[in-house]
């Protein structure tokens, strides 16, 4: 039985006025005097998932937008799948992705727009959050990069992401910190206040020399803002892609993800890159989760300035998590499901064109274990085998 994607309907009036009856409401920030001693939950891979649905389909509608994307139509993806015998027919070239499916799919509505607007309430949240990891004291110490890779790797594991199936170690001396940090971690605040807190708060311990010379100078986000307005402002075409060769934590793909749904970012610091895409969890979901059947949306780390290959940090696993080749589906299905671990970052860059041409021809079918079995039905994807 065919899975049918049910979302509902937000005026973005009504998101409007909601987003600006919250903002007239104060704000309690929670402290560390606020923490509950000995507090315990069983944290599994995803629980932080539905609350940022949720809050988002409240304030932004972002994600629901995202979800409509994913699902192609029965008879959009069957077209799709005839397009190289219809090339034959009309003696012409073979369309890859064919303009009816992306006519077919694409909701009629332009991508849900996100107002970046700072505030320090949602900064001090996230100062707060990250002083929650040590014991004492605060988290800009010399551990200062430990501390905010431990917090990107318990965020991505919230998430769900599957490059992060377990949750991470904590630092020495900082037992407790998952709790603390599930405490005091209020992702309601930042999607509230749309804004790229990392890249505002990180220059200070970059520059510190004595904990890390990272090198890293972001762009205001106002400032990346004002720049996309300028290139993409008459841009209707949501599926064109482009590339950010240094995008640190994604300030100038978040501006862009208001035009496009593809999108990929390089950069040489594999800890920005988890926090640009902690950032497109909260913001730009299709930069997050790649919409599988455009592809052309990715996190490399490498020196854009070096004839290398770089890596991909976010779409092999998204594309290794739903889909494997058919041959090996056959040999699994004599096995018993593998348990999965934490996966190291792939030595070649992600060709998902390759991957979803591969789908089409029925190269690949969508794994059928329990850990994939939910984003297939959110996605509709068993219509397509």
């Amino acid at each position: 039985m065919n899975t049918v994607v049910q979302i509902p309907i937000i005026d973005p009036k009504a998101r409007s006025e909601f987003r600006q009856k919250l903002r007239h409401h104060s704000y309690q920030i929670k402290t560390r005097k606020d923490l509950i001693p000995h507090f315990n939950r069983n944290l599994v891979h995803g629980w932080m998932m539905p609350i940022l649905a949720q809050v988002d389909r409240c304030l932004w509608g972002r994600w629901d937008y995202w979800a409509r994307c994913q699902a192609i139509p029965m008879h959009a993806w069957t077209r799709w799948k005839m397009e190289p015998m219809l090339a034959l027919l009309e003696s012409r070239k073979v369309e890859p992705l064919p303009e009816f499916v992306i006519q077919e799919t694409l909701p009629n509505e332009p991508i849900s727009q996100i107002e970046w607007e700072y505030s320090s309430i949602a900064e001090n949240m996230l100062n707060n959050t990250l002083n929650c990891i040590p014991k004492h004291g605060e988290w800009r110490t010399w551990s200062a990069w430990e501390y905010l890779e431990y917090f990107l790797n318990w965020t991505l594991f919230g998430f769900g992401h599957p490059a992060y199936k377990t949750l991470p170690q904590e630092p020495a001396g900082c037992e407790g910190a998952s709790m603390r940090l599930y405490q005091m971690f209020d992702l309601s605040a930042l999607l509230l206040y749309p804004e790229d807190y990392l890249g505002r708060m990180l220059p200070e311990i970059c520059g510190n020399k004595a904990q890390r010379n990272a090198g890293f100078y972001p762009t205001p986000l106002v400032v990346g803002s004002f720049i996309s307005q300028v290139i993409s402002a008459d841009q209707t075409d949501r599926t064109s892609s482009f590339n950010e060769p240094a995008c640190g934590t994604g300030t100038l793909m978040l501006a862009q993800s208001n035009y496009c749904l593809c999108g990929i970012g390089q950069d040489i610091d594999p800890v920005l890159l988890k926090c640009a895409l902690l950032q497109f969890f909260l913001y730009a979901p299709w930069l997050a989760i790649p919409i599988w059947w455009l592809g052309k949306t990715d996190l490399w780390l490498g020196n854009s300035l070096l004839a290398e290959k770089p890596k991909s940090m976010n779409a092999v696993y998204w594309y290794e998590e739903w889909f494997e080749t058919v041959e090996y589906a056959e040999q699994e299905e004599k096995r018993e499901s593998l348990s999965y671990e934490t996966v190291e970052i792939v030595e070649q860059p992600m060709q998902p064109e390759t991957v979803i041409q591969e789908i089409v021809q029925g190269k690949r079918k969508p794994k059928k274990n329990a850990a994939s079995a939910k984003q297939m039905a959110l996605f509709n994807l068993e219509d397509f085998t």
